[in-house]
């Protein structure tokens, strides 16, 4: 590559990476942050008067989540990939360190916040409550992590080590802490009433009061879940909205089908996750994805119906929804207890 193509290509990246920050002094000390030189040293290079080694682009490629590329490929098919963050999951703590990376990488974004579309609850809702914390560790455990020593085993509370329910707790404060609009379905609970269901079935819940706990636990969260949306503030169970909450808006649309999608958005940049072998997930930075997503989403939001504190009836009769739900697999469960 000639010198001046390389001041070409150097240039394309600079500007490129500047769009992710707010000011170009931002931008500067970011960069002689990673780099681990002084400002001088990066106006040099922003002026072309110094070359980027190739480390140091990758570096800042990988720091950054900005694809090398001289520009934008109209043609090009987007990129999903796993979070430069993640390791292999191995072992039931591996998610959950994954998720505390990631997490403390995003909450380092100035103006971040949280768009999600899921049909079903979202992990750090449904992970608020002990038992109900333990049992979907377990089912992920049993199913997509594919946890050998959890293979045939009885669903029980001590399987479960501190040291999730600690990360558990972690994730949950650190998603409370970002400002969130959500798109929820009346679906919400249907995978967890049915894995319970299933495993008293195949006799892998047997414990009764378990059962009765886990449905307890279910009703808690939702109406905690009420509680935030009627306030408008996000904030941890067993705690009182503040004025300085972060801001939660909450949705429901009935006319459209959607897998799990978090769009987070910055002064900094954009990124898309999505799903893939749930829990774990993707991440996007192309800028097209990511509108189509962001347009995508405000669809749903305008034909959607918002649930707060001025819905009245409709959000009464969503919430009452989800608490006859899970009513109605309590009492299947026990008469099928009764009968067998």
């Amino acid at each position: 590559m000639t010198k001046q193509a390389n001041s070409s290509f150097q240039h394309v990246f600079l500007e490129r990476l500047a769009k992710r920050f707010s000011s170009r002094s931002e931008l500067v000390r970011q960069v002689a942050g990673v780099l681990h030189v002084g400002r001088d040293a990066v106006y040099r290079r922003l002026r072309g008067d110094t070359a980027l080694t190739a480390d140091e682009m990758m570096l800042l490629s990988e720091t950054f989540q900005l694809k090398l590329e001289a520009r934008p490929e109209p043609n090009g098919a987007p990129m999903l990939r796993y979070p430069r963050t993640r390791n292999p999951i191995k072992t039931e703590f591996d998610h959950f360190s994954n998720l505390e990376k990631q997490l403390a990488e995003l909450r380092r974004l100035p103006g971040a916040s949280i768009h999600l579309a899921s049909p079903e609850l979202p992990m750090y809702y449904e992970m608020s409550t002990p038992l109900l914390c333990g049992f979907k560790t377990f089912m992920y455990g049993i199913t997509s992590w594919n946890i050998e020593k959890w293979k045939n085993v009885e669903f029980q509370p001590a399987l479960i080590s501190d040291r999730i329910y600690a990360s558990a707790n972690q994730m949950i404060r650190d998603h409370y802490s970002l400002p969130s609009r959500e798109i929820w379905s009346v679906g919400a609970l249907d995978v967890t009433l049915r894995q319970i269901n299933y495993m008293v079935q195949v006799g892998r819940l047997k414990q009764r009061e378990y059962v009765e706990q886990l449905f307890d636990e279910l009703l808690q969260i939702v109406d905690h879940l009420e509680r935030m949306t009627q306030s408008g503030k996000r904030f941890p169970m067993g705690e009182e909205p503040r004025e300085s909450s972060p801001a939660f808006r909450v949705y429901h649309n009935e006319l459209s089908n959607t897998n799990n999608i978090v769009l987070i958005k910055s002064r900094m940049a954009t990124f898309l996750f999505t799903s893939l072998v749930n829990p774990s997930y993707v991440v996007a930075t192309d800028d097209r994805l990511c509108q189509e997503v962001e347009q995508w989403f405000g669809n749903l939001v305008e034909h959607g119906n918002a649930l707060h504190s001025e819905a009245g009836k409709y959000a009464a009769r969503y919430f009452g929804y989800l608490r006859a739900q899970i009513e109605q697999y309590r009492s299947r469960i026990k008469i099928s207890q009764a009968v067998f």
